[in-house]
Formats: C-alpha cells, sequence, structure tokens
C-alpha cells in the first residue's frame, strides 16, 4: 500500500496557493501551507479558500494550513518555498533549528538578494555550510492558470537528481507536469534575470512599438542572460528550455505578468515610484536590476540592453536615445563564439 507524503509549502501567496492545488492533485499527497497569520490559515482550514489570494477558488480536501513554521515543515517529504525573494533568507534564519537537512528544499521565488547581492542557493548554502538539499523549481507557469488547471509545464533542478526526482514524482499529476534538470545555478539565474527583461519588453510595448522590436529585443536580451550566466558556470542549454526561453516569453508577453506591465505602464509615462506603489504583488524584476548592473560593471560584462533598461528606469536617459544607444552598438556576428578569430563584440 502506498504511504501519503506530506508537501509543506512555505508561503500563502499566489504562487504558493497555486502549487499546494496542483500539489493536492495527486491523492496520496497531503499539502501543509505556511501562513504567518493564524486568521488567514484558519480560514483555509475552515473555508478551503485563501482570504488573500484567488477567494472565488476553492481548495481541496487534502490541503492544510498553519501559521506555526514547525508544524508545516515537520516529516515533509519536502519543502516548497514561495516566500519573496527579499523575504526568503529573514524567514529562514528566524526558523532555521526546524530545518530538516534532509528535506528537500526547493526554492521557487525569483530574483537576486539585494542585501548581499547574492542567489538565495549561495545565501542558504552559506547558511547552512552547503549540506541542505537545495533545489529550485521554475518555468513558465502563471499562478492563475495554475489554478485554472491550464496545462503547465516546469523545470526542478537539483545537484543530486535524485532529490528532483522526489519532487517531480509527486507533483506530476492531472494538468501539472515537471522535468528534472541538475544545472540548479543556471535554473535560478534564468528564473530571476528574465523578470528584467521583462520589464524592458513591457516598457517596448508600451511605447508603441511592434513585435519585431519586442521579439529581437528577447532573443537578443537571452543573450546577455546567457553571458551573465557563463560567469556562474551555467549551461547554455538551461536557456533555451522551460526555465529560459519558456520563462522568459511568457513573462515578457503574458498579461498577467506583474513586471511586463511594470515595463508597460513605464511605456505609457508613469513614473515608477507610483506603479510600484499600485501593483498588486512584488515586481521582482526591479531590486534584481540593480544588483544585476552591479554585478556586470563590477566584472565588465559588456551588456548593452540590460545597463539600458537600467537607465530608463532611473530616468538617465531618454526612449529615444535608448533606441539610438541599441541601433548603433558594434556590429559582429549573431553567435561569436563560434569564430575562433573574430572578435567578440556585442551587438542588438
Amino acid at each position: 500500500m502506498k504511504r501519503f507524503t506530506k508537501v509543506a509549502i512555505l508561503g500563502n501567496g499566489a504562487f504558493g496557493t497555486a502549487l499546494a492545488h496542483a500539489a493536492s492533485f495527486n491523492p496520496y499527497n497531503k499539502v501543509m501551507m505556511y501562513a504567518r497569520d493564524p486568521e488567514v490559515a484558519q480560514h483555509i482550514n475552515d473555508k478551503k479558500r485563501n482570504p488573500k489570494f484567488f477567494s472565488d477558488i476553492e481548495l481541496n480536501g487534502n490541503i492544510t494550513a498553519s501559521s506555526s513554521f514547525k508544524e508545516v515543515v515537520q516529516d515533509a517529504a519536502f519543502i516548497l518555498s514561495c516566500i519573496p525573494t527579499q523575504q526568503t533568507m529573514v524567514v529562514l534564519r528566524e526558523n532555521r533549528e526546524h530545518i530538516n537537512l534532509e528535506t528537500p528544499f526547493v526554492s521557487c521565488s525569483k530574483g537576486m538578494l539585494v542585501e548581499s547581492e547574492k542567489f538565495i542557493s549561495e545565501a542558504v548554502n552559506e547558511m547552512f555550510e552547503g549540506k541542505l538539499k537545495y533545489c529550485v523549481l521554475s518555468g513558465p507557469s502563471f499562478a492563475k492558470e495554475i489554478l485554472q488547471n491550464m496545462p503547465t509545464l516546469v523545470v526542478v533542478a537539483s545537484n543530486d537528481i535524485k532529490n528532483a526526482q522526489v519532487v517531480q514524482e509527486s507533483l506530476s499529476h492531472g494538468a501539472f507536469k515537471v522535468y528534472t534538470n541538475d544545472d540548479v545555478i543556471g535554473v535560478e539565474i534564468a528564473g530571476a534575470l528574465k523578470n528584467v527583461f521583462a520589464i524592458g519588453a513591457g516598457f517596448i510595448e508600451g511605447s508603441d512599438f511592434g513585435i519585431n522590436t519586442t521579439t529581437a529585443f528577447i532573443v537578443r536580451g537571452t543573450a546577455e542572460i546567457q553571458k551573465f550566466a557563463k560567469t556562474y558556470g551555467a549551461r547554455d542549454e538551461t536557456f533555451y528550455g522551460l526555465a529560459g526561453i519558456g520563462d522568459l516569453m511568457l513573462t515578457s508577453f503574458g498579461s498577467l505578468s506583474r513586471n511586463r506591465t511594470c515595463g508597460y505602464r513605464l511605456g505609457k509615462g508613469e513614473s515608477l515610484e507610483d506603479i510600484v506603489k499600485s501593483s498588486t504583488g512584488v515586481v521582482e524584476g526591479i531590486p534584481t536590476l540593480d544588483v544585476v548592473y552591479k554585478y556586470a560593471k563590477k566584472n565588465n560584462l559588456d551588456m548593452p540592453i540590460t545597463f539600458t533598461i537600467y537607465d530608463l528606469l532611473h530616468g538617465q536617459i531618454s526612449l529615444q536615445s535608448a533606441v539610438k544607444r541599441l541601433m548603433t552598438v558594434n556590429l559582429g556576428t549573431e553567435f561569436p563564439q563560434n569564430y575562433a578569430k573574430q572578435e567578440w563584440k556585442q551587438h542588438f
């Protein structure tokens, strides 16, 4: 007889609720969500609805919630962390004693830490001295569509593929399918940096440029993400998969994307301050952009599109000047790494 699997979910926001919903379709899963607010946890338990997010959707009976971190993670087969990026390390520091090093910890947050200018994997490895079974989940997956049971594919990466397979087998049911990968930093970088370029894609759309411009921007943006990722040892092929071009396309073109919407509103002339204040959730691309910009400058990375997005967001350059800058970058071959005798020249 098959045993029940406890799935712990940290965070009761949009994506945490969506993953709880997806996990609940495996009849052998018992899903428990961590909600800091006891009233929210009680509401989920009593009404089977999240009062803060998607309150119109009834959750399955095998989903419960608790405001006790210890209760949520105890005896879990794995932990899905859906805490906003900038709060992740705060929550882990507060609850470190309750984390079992033998329990796979799956980060579902997409961004870079502003305080330390690191990826979550780096900070977590430092905190737990590399002993935690760290994984990362990413891919084209709007929370609303997961909750609507739209077919969705994601990838879970781990240095030990067995850990990723535990998550894969538990979550791959119904309309939700999980692939595995062992390029942890590549998947993490793809998930974080796509938010930056989604802001740029939204800005292009909001400025009334056409699909030619947006498509070129996304393709050349992918090249810059790869250039950045190589300094961390990531593999090129990761950026052609679900976590890479898949998530970048979704976030750049999808109307549900907060990052694209932020860029679109900027393109229409709204101030960044007003956009952030009125956003229904965290626009992860903004703090990530600041960290990526600093890293690229410090390491002499030639990333003209990234630098232009930064200057646009901070009001240091006009739209007309941005277009001129990118269209006059040095000409070159599309794939310079394939031409040993040709000097690497970044181009748009």
